[in-house]
């Protein structure tokens, strides 16, 4: 009778190898996700969602390659996974641009994207297109002169703000500040009735208000988080309007427009973003939003509509 040991042994080595190939997989993939998925193919990682998408053999033998270079060199570290991943992401989207993978490959957060939930009192959005969810509770907001109030949240970095500008020879007048929607109901419903009286239609009474203000219940201004500014200088040419577009092409309008952001604000209707905002462009207007969302948004040309559509499409797929 022949010996079973050799076909036994064949198959404790064939079980091994299996074992062996299981294990490199792992050490392979994990650093790439904190959940598992499936080793058949690439997961690319959305903080909690997972697309799986084959990569070319040349690619796995670099991804191969990379994970024993930095074993030799001392450890594979969170920072060589995240960098290896982002490098494999962007040669699967060259390599197989038209593939379903590598529009979900392009969807890797941007390094320097501020880590804020849409959630933030910061982000609020209130304007044509949202309406105001609830009222600003009054005992929150903080006298900042002229009769004018804001968050007490904001107080500090406006001072700062105001500090900033008077060191660059720019002294900032407070225009407006907080309105609750009744002093908005009040002077939205003063200048319709005004409309009607010079004989135009509730329509066009409707869209002449318009021009100049917002529906009550729309204005940011109702947030506490943002203020109408100009500058002594400016109040001193005697323009037809206080707040008027060219007001963006004075030293006071170009020194906000260069250096809100340090302070954690933004000119919240650019000129370049009215079909987003729904609102003309303001340079007086300024928006608090925090010092890493005003720099992020001020580098990369956002308005806030844009930032919170970026952040809510990072948002899903967690922290």
């Amino acid at each position: 009778m022949k010996s079973n040991k050799p076909a036994n042994a064949g198959h404790l080595a064939g079980i091994l190898g299996l074992l062996t190939l299981l294990g490199i997989s792992i050490v392979l993939f994990w650093p790439f996700s904190r959940s598992a998925f499936n080793i058949e193919g690439f997961a690319t990682e959305k903080q909690v969602t997972f697309v799986s998408a084959k990569l070319p053999d040349p690619l796995l033998d670099e991804l191969s390659k990379s994970v024993a270079d930095a074993t030799q060199a001392g450890g594979f570290d969170t920072n060589h996974a995240v960098k290896g991943k982002n490098e494999l992401l962007e040669g699967l989207v060259l390599e197989f641009p038209d593939s379903p993978a590598a529009e979900k490959a392009q969807s890797v957060i941007p390094a320097d994207f501020p880590k804020v939930a849409t959630a933030d009192w910061r982000l609020q959005l209130v304007g044509p297109d949202h309406k105001l969810q609830t009222e600003v509770d009054e005992s929150r907001l903080i006298d900042i002169g002229g009769g004018e109030r804001m968050d007490a949240r904001v107080a500090a970095s406006f001072n700062e703000l105001l500090q900033g500008a008077a060191a660059a020879g720019v002294n900032i007048d407070v225009v407006s500040a907080y309105r609750s929607v009744a002093d908005q109901t009040a002077v939205f419903n003063e200048k319709f009735e005004r409309m009607k009286r010079q004989g135009k239609t509730d329509e066009e009474a409707e869209q002449e208000t318009m021009t100049n203000m917002t529906r009550p219940g729309y204005s940011e201004h109702h947030t506490g988080l943002a203020v109408d500014v100009v500058d002594e200088a400016w109040l001193a040419s005697d323009p037809d309007w206080t707040l008027d577009e060219r007001y963006g092409t004075t030293k006071g309008g170009s020194w906000l427009a260069e250096h809100v952001a340090d302070y954690g604000f933004v000119i919240r209707y650019p000129a370049d973003k009215t079909a987003i905002t729904k609102i003309t462009y303001e340079p007086w207007h300024l928006r608090y939003v925090g010092k890493e969302v005003a720099g992020y948004m001020t580098e990369h040309g956002l308005c806030l509509e844009e930032f919170v559509a970026e952040a809510e499409k990072w948002e899903q797929y967690g922290d």
